[in-house]
Parts: structure tokens; C-alpha cells; sequence
């Protein structure tokens, strides 16, 4: 069980980063951006959060990163 909890935190670990990534860039650049890594974490935290979803056998969670997918 404690498997699943590590994976939840490094799923909002990743949507963290994210987000601090992108304003850390836009502060350097002077403007908004929206670099690669940004995408990288994402998809990385949606998977994770999926797998939690998936191990905790929540459909909200599972349903949610689906529809987030398309």
C-alpha cells in the first residue's frame, strides 16, 4: 500500500515542477512561455496519476486523466 501513496506524491511532485519550471522560464525569457519540459512533466504526472487512480481503483481518478488525455 505504501507503494501507492509514493506514487501519488511523485504524480503531484511532477505538477509541482511543472508549473514552477514555466514561471521560472517566463520570469529569464520576460514573457510567457511554454518550453518542452513543461509537456515532459505533465504527461509524466497524468501517467502517474493514472497508475494511482488505477491502484486505488478510484474511477474518478481514472476517468478524469482519460478525458484530460484527449
Amino acid at each position: 500500500m505504501t507503494i501507492v501513496y509514493i506514487i501519488g506524491f511523485l504524480a503531484q511532485i511532477f505538477f509541482s515542477a511543472r508549473i514552477l519550471v514555466q514561471w521560472i522560464l517566463s520570469e529569464k525569457a520576460k514573457e510567457i512561455v511554454s518550453p518542452s519540459i513543461f509537456w515532459v512533466l505533465s504527461i509524466a504526472g497524468s501517467y502517474l496519476l493514472f497508475i494511482y487512480g488505477w491502484c486505488r481503483d478510484d474511477f474518478s481518478i481514472i476517468l478524469g486523466q482519460i478525458i484530460s488525455y484527449y
